[in-house]
């Protein structure tokens, strides 16, 4: 049945067979049909594509100019066609034709490389974008991604596979000729004397944010909002402001470089515990066979080795408060974004 592209698999294979063939007669004997049949699928196909495929005073048959533009796609989706039968009958799905993925950021600075060379090893194509992440659950749902890592656990709906990997806090950064042994006891006589930089509202870090500022009664004026980390730290680095973030963010911009001193949030009491975020990988649940759950492992391994030694060298203090999740696969557990 064509339906709406003028054509399908069948047709190809008919107009393939007749020209590769010579004739409609040797193209029917080779498909074990009849030759009114073949006829009547050429007859159909022309008026499906709206133009003419064979140059019919010529013996044997020759393709018109739309005939062979015709005829090199058709070998192409053919032989796709003929693989994707192959695999399913032979129940290999092993490795996936292609995957997508999207990650915050701050996590593909950190560990990207890694598992793209991960992803290779279970794919034959792969797309990975990083940046909108407010957009990165609905591209999810919407099937233009296949796998996320992201602040959104997309914990309203069913489906889903979700693999946490890392937990950290937010915490405070200020220029560095900042004494980091003054303590900070608000935010707002803090801001009194330098302007807040932050993250735009479309960034789910800058939500984040924005909902614990609320929570702590902390009105800041909107001067500053830029919408990526690098921006946002290299104003702090540069007297500007101050900002919260957290520290892999910190790692994304290169803290050792910056020079950006560091301190933990000051302590609410209306606010029980510390702010934090966490990171999951998301994907749709059984599509993708054991590969969301290695490619989670995966970057929990990389985060271990690189940005853990990163922090216990240049801020120790954090690490007691950084969780790197084990592997563990959950269907509909709820773990808040910030506190």
């Amino acid at each position: 049945m064509a339906g709406r592209f003028g054509f399908d698999l069948r047709s190809m294979e008919i107009f393939v067979e007749t020209l590769e063939r010579g004739s409609q007669t040797a193209a029917a004997e080779y498909l074990g049909i009849k030759q009114s049949s073949v006829s009547q699928a050429l007859a159909t196909l022309e008026e499906g594509v709206g133009a003419l495929l064979f140059v019919r005073n010529r013996r044997p048959l020759e393709p018109t100019a739309a005939g062979r533009f015709f005829l090199d796609r058709a070998h192409t989706l053919l032989e796709e066609a003929r693989r994707t039968h192959s695999e399913l009958a032979s129940g290999s799905f092993n490795r996936l034709h292609q995957v997508r993925l999207a990650l915050v950021d701050s996590l593909a600075s950190a560990v990207g490389k890694p598992m793209l060379q991960a992803i290779r090893r279970h794919t034959a194509d792969y797309t990975l974008t990083t940046g909108l992440s407010h957009m990165h659950g609905h591209s999810l749902l919407t099937r233009h991604v296949d796998i996320i890592i992201s602040d959104d656990r997309l914990e309203d709906y069913d489906s889903l596979e979700r693999h946490d990997i890392l937990c950290e806090p937010f915490v405070l950064v200020l220029p560095p000729h900042w004494d980091s042994h003054t303590q900070i006891d608000s935010l707002a006589t803090l801001a009194r004397q330098l302007d807040f930089v932050r993250y735009t509202p479309q960034a789910l870090i800058g939500q984040a944010i924005e909902r614990y500022l609320r929570l702590v009664g902390c009105e800041l004026p909107q001067r500053l909002a830029l919408d990526n980390t690098f921006a946002v730290l290299r104003m702090v680095a540069d007297g500007a402001g101050w900002t919260i973030t957290t520290p892999l963010c910190l790692h994304q911009a290169g803290i050792r470089h910056l020079g950006l001193t560091v301190l933990p949030l000051p302590t609410v009491a209306t606010v029980p515990g510390i702010m934090q975020r966490h990171l999951s990988l998301v994907a749709r649940r059984d599509e993708l066979g054991d590969l969301p759950r290695q490619l989670a492992e995966e970057a929990r391994e990389v985060l271990r080795r690189d940005y853990l030694a990163l922090i216990a060298r240049e801020l120790p203090w954090l690490m007691e408060h950084i969780v790197i999740r084990s592997p563990s696969l959950t269907g509909a557990s709820t773990v808040p974004m910030a506190h």
